[in-house]
């Protein structure tokens, strides 16, 4: 007897209880905690934290508190794939929260649709990450209609003529949004008068840049991630580029809004989230987590807050995957952060984006709100 005490505390120390036992709801987060998209990772950990801790401090979800187990992906395809697997395997997850790209979310969906743990990635925005699979879900909008947001700003607003888009060729999520930024452009009535690509890991971009400058582009379009976002906005500058550079919501995070150089005064960009939104769920979260952390959060702390807020939501149907997954399936006008969500048949989300851009407070750079766009 004394042994098999000994035991089931280990277990419940371990986190290894199915969800339900012990008054415990377990849900898996698969998320790039090392590597070059650590400090995204990070950040949608912390929005994700926040809520966990809010609603066990409320009582948990019908007296059951939300266990976090955490995986980290390394920002890497095959470690996704793994995590995903240990999570829904061993570990007995109701759900998977995350990865956080693109590339990585579209690696996992053969594992979710056999499986059958449904999956919520908080930003891969790709248009290929949840249709024909009734496990994937995603928090933010897609790639289909920020690209034509970017572009509608850029024409109508910006009054861009001519534009240039540079393509990170080992990301789906760059090359998709590229894809609709083109389209929507040329829709509009503008030009794209050139398309340079790069690959991840390059620390060079004066080649792309210099034709880039001799198109005499109004407009350059870079949907991207550090290190090379950062690198490609200075470089911009060194060379003399006049084009003035836009982005996506990949953007909006720290290490690129103050790493890139004062060269990044001016861009604007699209995001999930906005500080300056006056309702009361915004404000409320913007007041949680500067108390928590003592930093200001951004649409990847955001994303991370509401993909936790959009799962208990979905736990309103029961606490078995599948009720999870016919839940999230049910979500429609959800007051969230990031706006008023509605999931669509296909996994995907109607909600509004903003439109931020870069501008200098002190010595300082930060993305302040111009426009709402709503679906």
């Amino acid at each position: 007897m004394k042994k098999l005490k000994v035991l089931v505390a280990v277990l419940l120390i371990g986190g290894i209880y199915h969800s339900g036992v012990c008054g415990e709801i377990k849900v898996g987060i698969n998320l790039p905690l090392s590597g070059n998209l650590t400090s995204y990772g990070k950040a949608t950990l912390d929005g994700m934290k926040l809520k966990a801790d809010e609603i066990n401090a409320a009582g948990g979800i019908n007296g059951n508190k939300l266990l976090l187990i955490i995986e980290d992906n390394k920002g890497d395809q095959t470690e996704t794939r793994n995590a995903y697997k240990k999570l829904a395997g061993s570990d007995k997850v109701v759900a998977v929260l995350g990865p956080i790209t693109s590339t990585n979310a579209i690696a996992v969906r053969r594992d979710a649709a056999e499986i059958k743990v449904p999956v919520i990635s908080p930003t891969a925005t790709n248009d290929s990450v949840t249709p024909r699979n009734p496990y994937m879900f995603r928090a933010c909008f897609n790639d289909s209609f920020q690209g034509k947001i970017a572009a509608n700003y850029a024409f109508n607003e910006k009054k861009f003529k001519t534009a240039a888009v540079l393509v990170d060729m080992n990301s789906d999520y760059s090359k998709g949004l590229c894809k609709n930024f083109k389209m929507a452009f040329e829709a509009a009535g503008g030009k794209i008068v050139t398309e340079e690509n790069y690959q991840q890991k390059d620390t060079e971009f004066g080649a792309q840049l210099k034709k880039i400058k001799g198109s005499a582009a109004q407009t350059l379009f870079v949907p991207g991630y550090p290190p090379e976002l950062p690198l490609i906005i200075k470089q911009a500058k060194v060379i003399g580029l006049e084009s003035k550079l836009c982005g996506a919501d990949g953007w909006d995070q720290e290490s690129v809004i103050n790493g890139s150089g004062p060269n990044i005064e001016g861009c604007f960009i699209v995001g999930a989230f906005s500080r300056e939104d006056k309702r009361p769920a915004v404000q409320n979260f913007v007041s949680s987590f500067e108390k928590t952390y003592k930093a200001k959060p951004g649409t990847f702390e955001a994303l991370g807050y509401d993909t936790v807020s959009m799962f208990c939501e979905a736990l309103k149907k029961g606490t078995t995957p599948e009720t999870i997954k016919d839940g999230l399936r049910g979500i429609k006008d959800f007051e969230a952060v990031t706006g008023k969500i509605s999931v669509t048949p296909d996994g995907n989300v109607e909600k509004n984006a903003v439109i931020l851009e870069i501008e200098k407070d002190g010595d300082k750079y930060v993305a302040k709100y111009k426009a709402t766009v709503n679906p």
